[in-house]
Formats: structure tokens, sequence, C-alpha cells
């Protein structure tokens, strides 16, 4: 199985790929894919780190809009990874291997929910609270 881990940088994407790695030795991995290979299906599952770790740039968070853009307008499906050390480790496998079933639906706080439709309607109701004047719920 071929898998992309592609993030702003300093975000941790190497780290995860290289405990990906040791977990899962079998994986093909990438940390710095080409846009070419990313955009045109090469992988089997693109994983893009989130930003959550403390002290997140602005530069950051540009790079990480660019890439939201560039993975949504070439209809690439991606999951995002959150979490600290194992935590993130345990996200990506969920990802990666999905277990038999329904996936579970996340039901902890969303800034460590891996679940791209979570994070859009947290996002769209601060950015919402913000055009409304009112501090975030």
């Amino acid at each position: 199985m071929k898998i992309a881990v592609v993030g702003a940088p300093a975000t941790g994407k190497t780290t995860l790929a290289t405990a990906l790695a040791l977990h899962l030795p079998e994986l093909q991995l990438s940390d710095a894919p080409s846009p070419n290979t990313l955009l045109a299906g090469h992988y089997d599952r693109v994983l893009l780190m989130g930003l959550d770790l403390p002290g997140a740039t602005l530069a950051q968070q540009a790079a990480d809009a660019t890439l939201r853009a560039q993975l949504a307008a070439a209809g690439v499906d991606f999951g995002v990874v959150y979490g600290r050390d194992k935590e993130r480790l345990r996200a990506a496998l969920r990802l990666i291997q999905p277990q038999d079933g329904p996936v579970p639906r996340w039901t902890g706080p969303c800034e460590r929910c891996a679940d791209p439709e979570c994070e859009f309607q947290l996002f769209t109701g601060l950015l919402n609270s913000r055009a409304a004047g009112r501090p975030p719920a």
C-alpha cells in the first residue's frame, strides 16, 4: 500500500512517516510526494497533518490552506491526522487500516478528530461566530 504523508512545514510529517514505517514496514511511504504523483492518484491513502501542535504560524496556516485547496480541486481524498506522538500514530493507523464495519463517530473533542466533515463543521462554526461578533462557543 502506498501512503503519502503531507502537510505544512514543521507539522511532523517526517516523524509520522518514520513511525508508520516502523509500525508497518510493508507500507511504501512518502513524506515529500511530488505534486504530479500526489494529484494523479498514485497513492492509496493521503494523510494530511493537522495544525493542532502548539505555535502554528501564519506561514503554516497558509501552506495548509493551499495544500487543502489543491487536494480538493484535484478530487484527492485525504484524512487529517491530529494528536501528539502515539495519538497521532493511532489516528494515522485508523485512516490506513479502518476496522471492519462502520467507522465509529468521534465523540471527543473535535480538535483531535480525523473526520474531515467534523473538522469542517467546527471551523465553519468558528468563522460564523467571529463574523457575527460573538465569541466562539
